[in-house]
């Protein structure tokens, strides 16, 4: 192939491109002259308009000085009429002027002198005999009136004889008895000067009086009829003051034809001179300059499309050789080369096309080789892949068998270690019957106390095992927040006091309310959280405070524990919520601990959506903020409120450890059940077979078939009812906690078993009715509340609390009565504040709500309202001590009995 091709092979027809740019040239240039053009015609006619308007104004205007000068020369010939005084002239002298003035002023048709009463002196005319000394009363007439309020009087236009307009021009001389001078002038002129006025060729001018009736029109017939013109909006808006559009206004006239009008005002008489100009006639200039426009924009249209096809051949061709030259090239014919020659970028684009198909020709050569190299270290680099991904996948095989261990690991341990612990705690609970001496009590509370820290530690490693192999799950119901934070508070308070240091509680207002979260898990944060600051400080004092942010739908609740103890150092503050972490090595031999407690705290509070946070310097102490978004409850909600079954349950035991079968028949019995006990799953399937229960506590590991498969079969018997299965187990593994989804069991009690977790798992069924006084009671107490406060304190400690609550009450209740008879507010805040904190010791939730209301309204309240409040705490404190006494009576008696 030449090196040099014929380009006349290249060149095709106009296509696409071609006419793109034709058309787009072309409706550019189309638009801006289309533009340009309406500007200029847009402005022209305004200009035009306006000055055709200011015109038609100034002829107005010129016509309206006309008349005004005309008026007012007549009247300052009246007034030299009127100049002499009355006692220096005769009546005959009076006529004499009086002739000379109608020769001097041919309009003035008569004049009447009248004296200062209005009797007629000299009257001469043009019309009528003359009159000398005649006396006739005018002193009523419009004229005389006219004159002697404003000196002037100008009378409405009348025609004498239907054919000539006449007008009654009055004036009063100067001095205190002047005389006054009353002129009938003939209006004849204005007729001459409206006749006269030129508005183009076809336009005229007419005068309107006062009153809207037309005196003056180069037509005398609309004149000569009087036409009224006062109800035409454009002569009615003239009456009214407003002036003339600035444009001008176009109306119809009396020949119904259109026209261009405006008016201009006569002086002192307020008179209106309107001048009209057919549209026709006054927008011709106008229409001949659009036409002008129009002509000059269709000649450059034309001239535009002849440039816009030059230019358009002119870029289109030498961009279709090169788009040829492509597809040729792209076909393999390296030999083509473009011979462009526009002296522009396009030549220059010509010249980079055939340097390239030069440097492709060139690069042909060696492709093939290059090719061949390249797929040779890819396929190098694809084995190396995947030998690393090999390598990936065994070590990634390896973490999750190593992880998968460590929680089977964890399972069992927590299995093996809680068994025993279910004996050795059940026990312990069981020795406590009240016939053991001090000693042997002060023993057993030793035992008892470290078997619930080492549960406790068993705990911590079993929730970081969960948390860490994300089987937790939030528990929420509707619980008051500002009792949840008081009860932890009141359950630290004694380990403060006990190592002699202060501690510190502060609610604001909007804790107390009710919210719907996990009160358990929040809990178990708190305690964590105050008892390391109580832990870790030496001395000084603990504060813990509370505050919470209303929004919408929820609250975010801000909860800061702050201690003045040891202090953790700057570059510990995150790490410290690190697993199996503390602050340096000493600590753990100091103070003790596993390091898990603020891990668990944060997975926890990240857990709720919260967040936990240090701020902490060495020596001077540590501020813990905890902050939990919650949403709202019901109103007036207590936590865990929930009557106790008043029937026994029958209830199937299966465990293969004797000493747990010993320890749970033993509680079960306790809690008032009948208990049957079952060694192995094939046992528990066979005498749930044979007999009815309402309950199956099933033990999830045994030897020969699981807790899982026992529920299975269990629940494929035809039983009618079906009971209940309940697991016990520690396991937390998710192989576990899928199983127990999938054979749909959700009710799990963890190992060792406690009376109060027990007893709440296998009463607290759905639908169960209680007594009405039980309700009764579980309506004024939180039962659940006082069984955990008799739990944990001791019923000696809950019998003191009880007699101190009766008698702090009955004096609080006193000061309350005393406070509302007074009318002070502050202190029956006060007193209701104290009442409701003694309350909450012992769960009394509705007098401790009632006193919480009472105490923030008490400043809003009038005196009629305070004494309504303090009768209804009165008997609500009443109702409450008694449903109290008789739950605690039966307690109070077997320890007495004991």
């Amino acid at each position: 192939m030449n090196g040099q091709v014929d380009q006349g092979d290249l060149r095709t027809p106009p296509g696409k491109l071609f006419r793109k740019y034709l058309y787009s040239i072309v409706a550019l240039a189309f638009a801006a002259l289309a533009i340009n053009t309406a500007f200029d015609v847009w402005f022209s006619y305004r200009e035009q308009k306006q000055l055709l308007a200011a015109t038609q104004r100034e002829q107005a205007a010129s016509a309206a000085i006309q008349i005004g000068q005309f008026i007012g020369q007549i009247e300052n010939q009246v007034r030299w009429f009127a100049r002499l005084p009355p006692e220096l002239s005769t009546n005959e002298d009076e006529r004499l002027n009086a002739i000379r003035l109608l020769r001097l002023s041919p309009a003035i048709a008569e004049i009447t002198e009248l004296d200062a009463q209005g009797h007629e002196q000299v009257r001469v005319s043009r019309r009528v005999a003359d009159r000398i000394g005649s006396k006739a009363d005018f002193s009523g007439s419009p004229a005389f009136r006219g004159a002697n309020e404003s000196r002037a009087y100008y009378g409405p236009v009348y025609f004498f004889g239907d054919t000539e307009p006449f007008m009654t021009l009055a004036t009063r001389a100067a001095g205190q008895h002047a005389n006054v001078v009353v002129a009938e002038v003939n209006l004849r002129f204005i007729w001459d000067l409206v006749a006269g006025i030129r508005v183009g060729n076809t336009g005229k001018a007419y005068v309107v009086d006062r009153m809207g009736v037309l005196i003056a029109h180069p037509d005398l017939w609309p004149a000569l009829q009087r036409s009224d013109l006062s109800a035409h909006p454009d002569v009615r808006a003239a009456l009214d003051g407003v002036g003339p559009p600035s444009g001008g206004l176009v109306k119809e006239d009396f020949s119904g034809q259109r026209v261009l009008s405006t008016y201009a005002t006569v002086p002192s008489l307020g008179w209106l001179v309107f001048v009209e100009l057919p549209l026709s006639e006054a927008y011709a200039p106008i229409y001949a300059s659009i036409g002008r426009s129009t002509f000059l924009l269709i000649v450059l249209l034309a001239f535009a499309a002849l440039v816009s096809l030059w230019l358009s051949r002119r870029m289109t061709v030498p961009i279709q050789m090169l788009s040829q030259g492509a597809r040729r090239i792209g076909s393999g014919d390296l030999e083509l080369r473009l011979a462009i020659r526009t002296g522009d970028e396009l030549e220059a684009l010509g010249d980079q096309f055939n340097r390239m198909a030069a440097h492709l020709r060139e690069s042909y050569a060696t492709l093939e080789r290059k090719v061949i190299e390249r797929t040779s270290e890819l396929e190098r680099a694809r084995d190396h892949a995947l030998a690393e991904h090999d390598a990936a996948e065994r070590a990634r095989g390896v973490a999750v068998a190593a992880n998968e261990t460590k929680l089977r690991f964890l399972a069992v341990v927590s299995h093996e270690l809680r068994t025993p612990l279910n004996g050795v705690m059940g026990v312990l609970q069981l020795l406590d019957d009240g016939s053991l001496s001090e000693i042997q009590r002060r023993h057993l509370a030793t035992a008892a106390a470290s078997g619930e820290t080492l549960i406790a530690l068993v705990d911590a490693i079993l929730e970081y095992a969960r948390l860490e192999a994300s089987t937790e799950a939030l528990e929420t119901r509707d619980f008051r927040l500002d009792q949840l934070i008081e009860t932890a508070a009141d359950l630290m308070r004694p380990q403060a006091v006990g190592k002699g240091l202060s501690f510190d509680l502060a609610c604001d207002g909007a804790v107390g309310t009710t919210v719907h979260g996990d009160p358990v898990r929040l809990n178990r944060i708190l305690l964590n959280l105050i008892g390391n600051a109580i832990k870790f400080t030496p001395s000084g004092g603990i504060s813990v405070g509370a505050a919470a942010e209303r929004h919408d739908d929820h609250a975010l609740i801000h909860v800061t524990v702050r201690d003045t103890g040891i202090g953790i150092a700057a570059d510990m503050h995150e790490r410290i919520f690190e697993d199996f972490v503390q602050a340096d090595d000493s600590i753990a031999r100091r103070f003790g601990g596993t390091g898990l407690g603020l891990a668990i705290a944060r997975r926890l509070t990240r857990l709720m959506r919260g967040e936990l946070m240090v701020e902490s310097t060495p020596g001077v102490g540590s501020v813990f903020t905890l902050l939990v978004p919650l949403r709202l409850g019901a109103r007036g909600v207590a936590q865990g409120v929930q009557p106790p079954p008043s029937r026994q349950l029958r209830v199937l035991l299966v465990d293969d450890d004797p000493v747990n079968c010993e320890v749970g028949e033993a509680i079960l019995r306790r809690l008032g059940h009948q208990p049957t006990i079952a060694r192995n799953g094939a046992a528990a399937v066979a005498l749930a077979g044979e007999q009815p229960f309402d309950v199956i506590l099933m033990d999830l590991h045994m030897p020969d078939m699981d807790g899982v498969e026992a529920a299975t079969r269990i629940r494929r018997l035809p039983l009618q009812p079906m009971p209940r299965i309940i697991v016990v187990t520690a396991d937390v593994s998710r192989s576990t906690s899928e199983r127990l989804a999938t054979a749909g069991i959700t009710e799990v009690v963890s190992k060792p078993i406690l009376i109060s977790a027990l007893r709440e798992a296998i009463e607290d069924e759905p639908g169960q009715g209680a007594p009405a006084s039980l309700l009764e009671a579980g309506a004024l107490i939180d039962w659940h509340f006082l069984d955990d406060q008799r739990n944990l304190l001791g019923a000696s400690q809950i019998a003191k609390l009880h007699h101190l609550l009766n008698e702090t009450g009955e004096k609080l209740i006193a000061d309350i009565e005393a406070a509302a008879a007074a009318g002070d507010p502050k202190q029956l805040a006060r007193s209701a504040h104290q009442l409701g904190s003694a309350a909450s010791a012992l769960g009394l939730i509705r007098l401790f709500e009632l006193c919480r209301e009472v105490e923030l309204t008490a400043p809003s309240m009038s005196s009629e309202a305070c004494r309504d409040a303090a009768r209804e705490l009165a008997t609500l404190r009443e109702a409450s001590m008694n449903a109290l006494d008789n739950m605690l009576a039966p307690a109070q008696e077997g320890t007495a009995t004991r």
